[in-house]
């Protein structure tokens, strides 16, 4: 290729020939590539804009993005050209020709003859030529884009200046699209002030969790688990690159899970990616506060000097840092400022900017050779945490004090902070930094030794934690100590469910409740009142409650609120007050969001009641999602009615979408975590779930058999009149009843109802009273006394309206579902609409599994009334892969509401009743 001398002022001979070919010829595009709607609607929609700035770091899509769009504008009539720009551009004259080359090819593409440059021509003479004929160049409408990629090749200002000329003259409706990696220091101010640039970010590049999955699974052909896809678009942080190279290390590894638990920036392909394309290509400048700055999981200007300042390095961190967010070199700002010309908001006196380092870019950069060395790595670590106590940020200063292996800085900093932590729910993150203290280092802490098992009761269980505790001596403690291992011991009996011992703990300790320590004063109040209600003593269990929100009153201890909001929220769904338990749920679960070190322990327990709640009113998609994110927290949490809970919705949504293998998978989960944490009625739990799905599928010999292992009397030892938060509704007296309903008529099952629901009623327990009135309903049906059973189940709908209960009556099978469809048509206009509709949804005629998959009067595909639509095309295969409305929703970029009224037009076509038939007839007739 000519050089820059050679082509100067004047059209280089060989620019006809294959090297500018090769410029206008766009990449091809990659079988693998995921369509990017959202980038392309927003920039085909763009008429009204001269410049659309595609810029982000190496690997992020760009060009992909860009052809595409490409590929859209052209679609619509609008004509089109593509350059590829490299270092020789920075010529005026080689960019020019390469411009005058690309107008050529789109004059030759409307079929206009192509326009001749005089040679010996100035470059301005050949400018101004260029304008004129843009100006006549669009197709329909004056339309045209031309596509610039790799612009961060271009460095000459005489370049730069030449290009903001073209722009401002481009006609109305031509656009210029630019791929950068680097945000061009002049000329968009202008642009962005009048409405006339388009800038397509990094964030907006970066693929959805929706386009990961889309990659992985569909383009890429791999069989990964939802979970799986997710954990490494977490890790990726949507990184086109880094996704293209996982997945083909993947293609070689018979065990995806354990690859991506590990994946980070030092694989090797991802490490010979940024080291080739991206590190040795900067200034030795730049490399060195990369490296120097690698242990910082935040940056600022003021704290990089700090760091810098320790090693005897200039103090010129604002202007790097400026430098590499205009090059897009993967430092993501925690902010939204940015000033108007594309930088950083770097006001003189104003507040620094914080950023941080994309999380594989920061993995690489640490593991470089010559990064900080383990003899300076200490002293880092110790800069930044003087320089995080002077401004008053206690958890990074002690988080890089543990990091220097100065437990002596590390430790007071702690004790001085441990009751906001504590009070904050912060309990992994005290668990990782106690537990990275060396084996007798908390000796002398005692308050910190009471931290540790706090954390520990809520990352590791109680058993671990209160092996910890029994180690500490009360009687050599403060009053305050103490306070907390009254508490402690306490709650943890109760998470054990040793309801007896936790009992005469409390009655037998003869400490004043309060005792005037917030924190432990208001957990005792709180597990007390769980155990009270336990007991069926709400009375007693209210007046617990009230007193441990005084003892908060005033404070920041959100853990303490969400813990006492909580148990109250359990308190009102046993009782039947599900809008005030909803209520009660949602305040807990926005009281504390979650933090950059993860969900809080307090906002798991909230979630997973929101969840609970949330399922009983038959919204499934939101309880599922939430499940899906805290479940795993709650194996860590400790609290068994939770951890019951939430396995046990998952199985029924599971069930409900016709994926029974995946219902019994989160029971046999929960079943082998209740063997493992040595808490019986966890199995118990999962087995009578098992026989009650068991049932639904027509198999009473294995709900007999579940049932059976279930009323092993050493799965459960307490005394009687004591009911779980989780087994409130579903005992083996519940089960027993509803498999001797299963068997056919028996009055005697009827009676027995009719027993247990006198003493729900006498209880409270209004929850279960409004099962037993279910199962009343199906016993007088099953005895063909339909005017009863009708009766029966008018009264429990009426009730259930007044609160919004459904899945009550719609989880126990056909002949409840259909009492509870004729209810509703009984009742006609005095049930609430909303209400109405929401329970005739979920009582929807169902089939076994069996029926499903060999329905009656399926049509054949050419007698479907009417054809699918391409759109129901794809929401019927979406569907048959188990997406709900919402992961459609993004998938196809659509509305929810549109979503539903597809999959309503697809029920209709095919003639199916539910999800799971619309699925199996569409197999049937070879739709899928």
């Amino acid at each position: 290729m000519a050089s820059s001398e050679e082509t100067s002022g004047r059209t280089a001979p060989d620019r006809s020939g294959a090297a500018l070919l090769a410029k206008l010829r766009p990449p091809v595009p990659s079988p693998y590539q995921v369509q990017r709607e959202r980038i392309c609607e927003s920039v085909c929609a763009a008429d009204f804009v001269k410049l659309v700035l595609v810029r982000a770091p190496a690997g992020f899509g760009k060009t992909t993005a860009m052809l595409q769009c490409r590929a859209r504008l052209e679609a619509g009539g609008v004509p089109t050209a593509w350059l590829t720009l490299d270092r020789a551009d920075n010529d005026v004259g080689r960019f020019l020709a390469s411009l005058e080359a690309a107008f050529d090819q789109m004059r030759r593409a409307a079929g206009r003859p192509r326009a001749r440059t005089a040679a010996g021509r100035s470059a301005g003479e050949r400018a101004l030529a260029l304008i004129d004929r843009m100006a006549g160049l669009g197709g329909k409408d004056g339309r045209f884009a031309l596509f610039l990629d790799d612009f961060e090749a271009i460095q000459d200002p005489a370049v730069t200046d030449l290009l903001w000329q073209l722009v401002e003259a481009l006609p109305h409706g031509a656009r210029l699209v630019l791929g950068s990696r680097w945000v061009p220091q002049r000329g968009l101010g202008r642009l962005r002030a009048r409405g006339e640039l388009l800038e397509i970010e990094p964030a907006e590049l970066r693929f959805t969790a929706a386009e990961s999955a889309a990659f992985l699974v569909r383009a890429r052909g791999l069989a990964l688990p939802a979970a799986a896809v997710n954990s490494l678009h977490r890790r990726t942080e949507g990184w086109a690159t880094a996704l293209w190279l996982a997945s083909v290390a993947l293609e070689r590894r018979p065990h995806p899970e354990a690859f991506i638990a590990g994946f980070s920036g030092t694989d090797a392909a991802i490490a010979d990616y940024l080291l080739e394309d991206v590190f040795l290509h900067l200034p030795q400048a730049v490399r060195g506060f990369l490296l120097r700055t690698a242990v910082l999981d935040e940056l600022s200007a003021p704290l990089c000097d700090a760091l810098r300042a320790a090693a005897g390095e200039a103090r010129d961190s604002a202007e790097i840092l400026a430098w590499l967010e205009r090059a897009n070199l993967f430092l993501i700002p925690l902010d939204g400022a940015r000033e108007a010309a594309g930088g950083p908001a770097a006001v003189a006196g104003g507040p620094a900017r914080w950023y941080r380092y994309h999380s594989l870019f920061s993995d690489f950069l640490r593991a470089q050779p010559a990064a900080a060395g383990p003899d300076q790595l200490p002293a880092m670590h110790l800069a930044a945490s003087q320089w995080f106590a002077t401004q008053g940020r206690p958890v990074p200063a002690i988080e890089h004090a543990l990091a220097a292996g100065d437990s002596g800085r590390a430790l007071p900093l702690l004790r001085d902070n441990v009751d906001d932590l504590l009070a904050q729910g912060r309990m992994r993150l005290l668990a990782r930094w106690l537990g990275s203290v060396p084996a007798g280092g908390l000796a002398a802490w005692p308050k910190l030794q009471i931290a540790q098992v706090w954390a520990v009761s809520f990352t590791r269980g109680p058993s671990d934690a209160i092996a910890l505790l029994q180690a500490i001596d009360p009687g050599a403690c403060e009053p305050e100590v103490q306070a907390h291992v009254r508490a402690l011991r306490h709650m943890l009996l109760h998470m054990m469910d040793r309801f007896d011992e936790a009992r005469a703990a409390s009655r037998d300790d003869p400490l004043p409740l309060p005792m005037g320590y917030p924190f432990p004063d208001s957990i005792l109040a709180t597990s007390m009142a769980r155990l009270a209600a336990v007991r069926g003593d709400y009375r007693e269990a209210r007046r617990l409650l009230a007193l441990a929100r005084q003892a908060v009153h005033g404070s920041d201890s959100n853990f303490n609120k969400i813990f006492s909001e909580s148990v109250e929220g359990l308190i009102d769904l046993r009782q039947g007050r599900l809008q005030q338990a909803l209520a009660r749920f949602r305040v807990a679960a926005s009281t504390m969001l979650p933090n950059r070190y993860g969900p809080t322990n307090g906002n798991a327990m909230a979630c997973l009641l929101l969840a609970e709640a949330l399922y009983e009113s038959n919204h499934c998609e939101r309880a599922e999602r939430l499940l899906n994110v805290y479940v795993p927290l709650a194996r860590d949490l400790g609290l068994p009615d939770q951890i019951i809970s939430g396995h046990i919705v998952l199985a029924r949504i599971a069930f409900e979408r016709g994926e029974a293998d995946q219902a019994y998978q989160w029971l046999a989960g929960l079943e082998h975590l209740g063997h493992h944490r040595s808490l019986p009625r966890l199995v118990q739990s999962a087995l009578l779930e098992r026989g009650r799905l068991a049932l639904l599928q027509g198999n009473r010999h294995a709900a007999a058999d579940a049932l059976q292992r279930a009323s092993d009397p050493d799965l459960w030892k307490t005394r009687a009149g004591v009911t779980s938060f989780a087994n409130d509704v579903e005992n083996v007296a519940l089960a027993q009843l509803r498999l001797d309903l299963a068997n056919g008529p028996a009055p005697a099952a009827r009676e027995a109802i009719t027993r247990e629901l006198a003493a729900a009623r006498r209880g409270e327990l209004m929850r279960r009273a409004l099962k037993l009135r279910v199962l009343q309903a199906v016993a007088w049906e099953r005895e063909g006394d339909e005017a009863r059973a009708r009766e029966a189940m008018a009264e429990t709908v009426r009730f259930c309206a007044t609160e919004g209960f459904v899945r009550i009556v719609a989880d126990e099978g056909a002949v409840a579902r259909r009492l509870a469809a004729q209810a509703v048509q009984d009742a006609g206009d005095t049930l609430p609409a909303a209400y109405a509709q929401r329970l005739l949804q979920a009582c929807a005629p169902e089939r076994s599994a069996e029926q499903a998959a060999a329905p009656q009067a399926a049509p054949t595909r050419a007698a479907l009334p009417e054809p699918l639509t391409p759109k129901e095309e794809k929401v019927l295969h979406l569907l048959a892969e188990g997406f709900s409305n919402v992961a459609m929703a993004e998938r196809l970029f659509v509305s929810e509401t549109t979503v539903r009224t597809h999959l309503r037009n697809i029920s209709a076509k095919l003639r199916a009743s539910n999800r799971t038939q619309a699925v199996a007839i569409a197999r049937q007739l070879g739709l899928l």
